[in-house]
């Protein structure tokens, strides 16, 4: 006879077994995936990693992001976790990508832990499948398949190692367990302020499913309360002032809006999450504006949702004193969700997925409870008849199939950023940022093709074309938007060649940004291909005005002045480039370029030399290389087609 103790040890472990197959099935094909939306956060093209476990002290010490000038936020775990792994592995998306899975792995099964404590009193398959719904539910794939995001995943963890010691603490009255309790609830909120929700968890799971005195309740929140407020606030007394300003295409209500609004906002975000939760389908990586143009007090969907959240806090509240669990899994998903309704500040993009991690637990809890009272059985009840298991394990794994495929679909989706844009495409014809990206990574694609010393214009033109049509629509979603405008003018200037066209959009740019250098810069070169040399000198000069640091428009300006005969005037504004960034190889290449064409050949090779020092394009280590073949200098020639080589493989990674 198998003993007792015996037959469960094996039920826990297999129970975990299916759990670990699961998770790993669903997601392990997110390690083909590459870098992809807001990566350039934590790892993609970012330098603060690359010196590995050395950057760690610098990273305890910076804001999150730094970029375009601008910095905010402060989440230093994750930082510290790609600087480690840069140290080990080099930056490699998919190694990234399976260390992700694996803390969504960790993050499964100590969630199952946590559960099965907490729900010690109900059947063993109530925690167990909570658990499994919640790991296959396709509104964390954001969370898993972005690398940015596993600043969630970190959350989450140490929150929830945060609330096991909690219980712990709640069960054996030993103080050993506050002190964990709190230092994994400070490691949450380092990963993401997102960490507050456990604010509300921990209290409310201790009061719903253990014994301890709500004084002793109430000290352990205050507590958490003061080490929340150190985590959120603590690092910005020696950290710069965080100067992020939202914009109205992320949310309307950064800029205008008053509380009525933010009360409409939050009452319609409550309802598109719960329909997320109930229908995950269709997931966006990004919302914004203007993905919900009728947001308003007057909105039938924004009152009944109003109406019945606040009812149901009422109903919590209202069976709050008999512990039902009703009323526990109300108010840890309105705790959990509150902060990201727009109610207090505006959301960036009005919507995100991400933020559902959480709440989607009191979701999961609410459906399998669902589930088992449609069998007629109270999940309390421990003995339950065979065919009702056999009923409820058959509508779990119904909901399971679909919820698994999407989850697999979603995760192949966010493979790059280009496959993640054009995936959702059809589902963000209103959203403004939706256009604006999407047209951006075609042109992506395009600007790489045209680079090729072919014409391939005639290929990539129905790609051009597409981008265009984008762009043309981010126009109408935002008319006083600068960048749709900008980008159209590109095109006709650089691809198109179509330069009284660029001026029109580059002119509508500068009414909306008028003190735009880029722009200057583009005009510029419209107007130098229209050999109109004087409105291209005059723009050129304007854009170096308003940025006195500009490389590129300074380059520009002295090729027109060679081109114009002023060789000494092209020599200064070069050494000009020389003095703002010593390191910059483009000014040497330009000096080398003017001495070849005067044949001063001796002059310009050792200009490229210092180029090619200096990391200059390929093509200056081609040029050398077959000088020096011509001269019969076999050792310089091989040098240089080496760089040539290792220059062209570095740019095709």
């Amino acid at each position: 006879m198998v003993k007792k103790g015996t037959s469960e040890s094996f039920r826990f472990l297999l129970l975990m077994l299916i759990l670990t197959v699961v998770t790993l099935g669903l997601n392990i094909n997110t390690v083909r995936n590459y870098y992809s939306l807001d990566d350039f956060h934590i790892a993609k093209n970012n330098p603060d990693f690359e010196q590995g476990i050395k950057s760690i002290p610098k990273i305890f010490v910076t804001q999150y992001s730094s970029r375009d000038g601008k910095s905010y936020g402060y989440r230093p775990l994750i930082r510290a976790s790609f600087a480690i792994e840069y140290e080990f592995f080099g930056k490699n998306p998919h190694i990234s990508h399976f260390i992700n899975v694996v803390f969504y792995l960790a993050v499964i099964l100590l969630l199952y832990l946590v559960l099965r404590r907490l729900l010690r009193n109900y059947h063993y398959l109530f925690p167990f499948l909570i658990t499994l719904l919640f790991a296959a539910h396709p509104i964390h794939t954001e969370v898993v398949a972005s690398l940015k995001n596993r600043d969630e995943l970190f959350m989450f963890l140490f929150g929830l190692l945060s609330l096991q010691q909690a219980i712990r603490y709640a069960d054996t009255l030993k103080n050993r367990h506050i002190y964990w309790a709190l230092l994994f609830f400070f490691l949450a909120g380092l990963s993401k302020p997102t960490a507050a929700a456990f604010f509300f968890v921990i209290p409310l799971s201790l009061h719903f499913f253990t014994d301890l005195e709500t004084k002793k309740v109430i000290r352990l929140t205050v507590i958490t309360g003061i080490i929340a407020l150190i985590a959120a606030v603590g690092p910005f007394f020696y950290l710069p002032a965080q100067d992020r300003i939202m914009a109205k295409v992320e949310n309307p209500l950064a800029v205008e809006g008053n509380f009525l609004d933010h009360i409409a906002y939050a009452g319609y975000s409550l309802y598109y999450y719960l329909k997320l939760l109930i229908f995950p389908h269709p997931l966006r990586y990004y919302y914004g504006f203007n993905m919900f143009p009728a947001i308003s007090l007057g909105n039938i969907v924004v009152i009944l949702s109003i109406l019945v959240h606040l009812g149901l806090f009422a109903f919590a509240i209202w069976k709050l004193k008999q512990k039902n669990i009703f009323s526990y899994i109300i108010l840890v998903y309105l705790t959990s969700i509150v902060l990201f309704t727009n109610l207090f500040k505006p959301v960036p993009g009005i919507i995100a997925e991400r933020f559902l991690l959480i709440p989607s637990l009191a979701f999961c809890m609410l459906l399998v409870l669902g589930i088992f009272h449609l069998f007629l059985h109270h999940p309390e009840k421990k003995q339950i008849s065979g065919l009702k298991i056999f009923g409820i394990i058959g509508i779990v794994a119904l909901i399971l199939i679909p919820y698994g495929s999407k989850t697999m679909i979603r995760n192949k989706q966010w493979r790059t950023e280009y496959t993640l844009y054009k995936a959702d495409m059809p589902y963000l014809y209103d959203s403004f940022k939706g256009n604006d990206l999407y047209a951006n990574e075609i042109m992506k694609s395009v600007n790489r093709e045209l680079a090729k010393p072919v014409n391939v214009l005639k290929f990539v033109d129905p790609q051009v074309k597409l981008a265009i049509s984008h762009w043309e629509r981010a126009i109408e979603i935002l008319p006083e938007a600068a960048s749709p405008y900008r980008n159209l003018g590109i095109i006709y200037s650089r691809v198109y060649k179509e330069y009284d066209t660029a001026v029109v959009y580059f002119n509508k740019t500068l009414e909306r940004e008028p003190d735009d250098p880029l722009t200057y810069f583009n005009l510029g070169l419209a107007y130098e291909g229209m050999k109109d040399y004087g409105k291209a000198l005059e723009n050129l000069k304007k854009s170096i005005q308003i940025d006195s640091a500009a490389i590129n428009a300074r380059s520009r300006l002295a090729n027109i002045y060679y081109g114009l005969g002023e060789f000494k005037e092209a020599i200064r504004l070069n050494q000009e480039i020389m003095s703002i960034d010593p390191d910059e190889s483009l000014p040497y290449v330009n000096i080398g370029n003017y001495y070849i064409f005067q044949k001063d050949t001796l002059n310009g090779i050792k200009y490229y030399e210092r180029a090619v020092e200096l990391g200059a394009p390929a093509d200056a280590s081609v040029f050398l290389a077959k000088y020096y073949r011509l001269k019969g200098n076999t050792e310089k020639m091989n040098y240089y087609s080496r760089k040539a080589d290792e220059i062209s493989r570095k740019n095709a990674q």
